[in-house]
């Protein structure tokens, strides 16, 4: 989300006697009865409130808490062109080898995580360069936006089918590459971490630039990514080959998205908001990249003019996902946390009940007529934005709990431009 933490409709008239309900206009009331109380109690449930979205953008979100590398790159046409490159400082265990040694080959192992997002049937790229800069930050933390200089010449460029149901990708890399550390290490030169950083202070690993496919995912455990050398003892008595590893200690993913020519390109500043009626109706949330929808509930507070005392009992919000934007390959997030922003776009807390954390849902209870929402319980921050006092501007975002470490969105239907799909239910009993 931000370095600051992170760095993660038109207004209506409600009668006094006459309450706008649900969407088939059918006022629901219950009378509560003799035996449970001796008032008259009505429940309506309103959808008259307006549900504004807008699109604003964190500055930077940190990549190096992410569970995973993100290598890869394609073209969407809500997003731009989104690609991911994965820094990494690497580190051996011992610094040791038997003095008589010999380098036979060196291979790259990226693990696969069985994560992916987008077409793994097209070829993809890797390209591998060595840093010439160490990984370091004035706050302990990489971030998306983060770039460690690198030479301007890869050491490898290869290609290669993702297929992220095997274990693992396996690229051989340049004999040279690998012989000067290999002896370094057998000779003593280098002893531990920091003499191994004069050497290699790390690598960077992107996909092609013309290339148009998947960002994939893999692990960066040591069980799972590393490279390893592969080395023989040619005056023992019968030739075995050993194997010696350097495994991953930090790493970052940089996230980007170019969107240049889209809607998006008005965003260059966290504090800035791009309002679903100026980008067609729809708003844009995106893990990685950092672009995320901000909801508001401007006319709320009309609830007050019912004019009888009552209470809220529920709050849901329903938001419809634009059904041209997610597919097999491009799937939706099951569930979506809920935090609230301030009026600067900073991330403030993420809301909470007496329970758990609150997290909206996908319904696909409606999948055959084509009507698929997220289901989202805010009567949590309804009660607190009409008891706040003095009043402030913030607002909700929802975001996927893996928002470090995955490229996922999701284009939402503002309320026009989903027929009123999108919309906010208010249960509201009134005591007479």
């Amino acid at each position: 989300m931000s370095k600051s933490y992170l760095k993660l409709f038109a207004a209506i008239t409600m009668a006094i006697f006459v309450i706008s309900c649900s969407t088939d206009s059918d006022e629901e009331s219950t009378l509560a009865g003799e035996d449970f109380t001796n008032t008259n109690i009505r429940v309506l449930s309103i959808d008259t409130f307006s549900v504004k979205f807008s699109t604003m953008k964190f500055d930077s979100i940190s990549t190096s808490i992410s569970s995973r590398l993100l290598i890869g790159q394609y073209a969407d046409d809500e997003m731009g062109n989104v690609s991911s490159s994965a820094y990494m400082q690497i580190s051996a265990s011992s610094y040791y080898l038997d003095n008589d040694a010999v380098l036979d080959s060196i291979g790259l192992v990226l693990g696969y995580d069985t994560y992916y997002y987008n077409d793994t049937t097209q070829v993809a790229s890797l390209e591998v360069y060595k840093l010439t800069d160490k990984m370091e930050s004035d706050d302990d933390a990489f971030y998306n936006t983060s770039i460690t200089a690198s030479e301007s010449t890869p050491i490898l460029s290869t290609s290669y089918y993702p297929n992220p149901n095997r274990d693992s990708l396996y690229v051989t890399l340049p004999y040279s590459f690998g012989e000067e550390l290999f002896n370094d290490i057998r000779d003593n030169n280098i002893t531990d971490d920091e003499s191994l950083y004069q050497q290699l202070k790390g690598l960077k690993i992107k996909p092609g630039d013309s290339d148009n496919g998947a960002i994939m995912g893999f692990s960066p455990s040591s069980a799972d990514t590393y490279i390893r050398f592969y080395y023989t003892i040619p005056d023992e008595l019968e030739t075995e080959e050993y194997t010696y590893d350097f495994s991953i200690n930090s790493y970052y993913n940089h996230t980007e998205a170019d969107v240049t020519g889209l809607p998006l390109e008005v965003l260059t500043d966290q504090e800035d908001n791009l309002d679903s009626s100026d980008s067609n109706g729809i708003s844009y949330n995106q893990a990685g990249t950092g672009y995320v929808t901000k909801i508001e509930f401007p006319t709320i507070k009309e609830v007050f003019d019912i004019g009888r005392e009552g209470t809220i009992l529920d709050a849901v919000l329903y938001i419809e996902p634009n059904t041209t934007s997610h597919s097999d390959i491009q799937p939706l997030s099951e569930s979506l946390l809920l935090y609230t922003i301030d009026q600067n776009n900073d991330l403030a807390s993420q809301v909470a009940n007496s329970v758990d954390v609150v997290s909206g849902t996908l319904s696909t209870d409606n999948s055959e007529f084509n009507l698929i929402t997220y289901e989202v319980p805010v009567i949590d921050f309804i009660d607190q934005k009409l008891s706040e006092s003095p009043e402030t501007e913030d607002a909700l975002i929802l975001i996927p709990e893996d928002y470090n470490s995955t490229i996922n969105k999701i284009i939402f239907n503002d309320a026009e431009k989903s027929d009123y799909n999108t919309r906010l239910v208010i249960t509201y009993a009134i005591y007479e």
